[in-house]
């Protein structure tokens, strides 16, 4: 086990809630042991890294990272992964304007809050696994997409032993696009094994790297790149902003129009022009965390509300 590197969450950070991470959109190749999250990286060099992540309150909030590899590390590939990791975990994210201020002016989002007050949202290490991760979501219950993305690391993730426990990396783009479509499809992906190999074709054969994406702050440019994958329509490249790049964006499907419909227009259905609109006008930068509290466990606080919620969440992993 490597040495255990704390980093301090600042305070416009907080409030920061690390049990959110542990019990909320656990997909693989993450893994929960105890009150850590546990991940397999495999870093350019060829060197494969076991990451663990914990959090200590006292007595100062502090996110705890270990990584061990049975090949010594270099300074530059410990301080890639330590500031990949600071950003998959939200640690510099400016939240307490939102939790503090827009939440408790807002009945809705105050109620949503309450039990997971100070849920950040985690960010995908690659835009890759966004982009598949939105694919294997779409028109399917959580139960499904844990399920889906569980075997297709199993089954084309590389595997690794550490301590007697076998872990798996995030399939590569390469692996994916060797696959034949009844090798996808036996991870039971269904009608999204085409979108799946599509994805990694075009990456291949166009020697793309998704990630470079980041390098731009427009939403509009990064959404029209995205559009251009098989499979990746409107809803696809939102979301994929959403978890892929931490860019306010407001996802609209079945799930988010109806909370929107509910919560905000006394059960009407309206446009999509229109919730796009009231989205922007109302919550601006807020956007991505607006979108994460009101399609979290929204079955269960909306009773709150005295509204009966006919959509189920299944957000929480365990």
């Amino acid at each position: 086990m490597g040495k255990a590197i704390e980093i301090p969450i600042p305070e416009k950070s907080q409030p920061y809630n690390f049990d959110f991470f542990l019990t909320h959109y656990v997909f693989a190749p993450w893994v929960v042991e105890g009150k850590e999250l546990v991940r397999l990286f495999k870093l350019d060099s060829g060197k494969f890294v076991l990451a663990r992540v914990g959090y200590k309150e006292k007595p100062k909030q502090t996110l705890i990272i270990a990584l061990q590899s049975m090949k010594l590390l270099v300074e530059d590939e410990q301080k890639h992964l330590i500031k990949l990791l600071t950003w998959i975990f939200a640690v510099d994210e400016d939240v307490r304007e939102f939790y503090e201020v827009i939440c408790q002016k807002d009945p809705v989002l105050k109620t949503a809050s309450e039990e997971i007050y100070g849920a950040h949202l985690r960010t995908d290490p690659y835009v890759f696994e966004s982009v598949l991760g939105v694919i294997v979501a779409q028109n399917v219950f959580f139960k499904r997409i844990y399920e889906m993305q569980r075997l297709l690391c199993e089954k084309f993730g590389e595997k690794q032993k550490f301590d007697g426990k076998t872990y798996h990396t995030f399939p590569s783009p390469q692996r994916l696009a060797k696959a034949s479509l009844e090798e996808i499809r036996a991870c039971k992906v269904g009608y999204r094994d085409k979108y799946i190999k599509g994805v990694a074709e075009k990456i291949v054969k166009e020697k793309i790297n998704l990630d470079d994406l980041r390098k731009l702050k427009d939403v509009n440019k990064i959404r029209e790149k995205l559009i251009e994958f098989p499979g990746v329509g409107p809803y696809t490249a939102d979301l994929t902003i959403g978890i892929g790049f931490r860019l306010p964006t407001f996802h609209l499907d079945l799930f988010s129009r109806e909370a929107l419909y509910q919560f905000y227009f006394d059960g009407k259905v309206v446009p999509d022009e229109k919730l796009r609109a009231f989205a922007d006008e109302r919550w601006g930068k807020w956007k991505h965390l607006v979108m994460l509290l009101l399609t979290t466990n929204t079955d269960e606080w909306a009773k709150k509300l005295n509204k009966n919620f006919r959509l189920k969440s299944g957000a929480k992993s365990n």
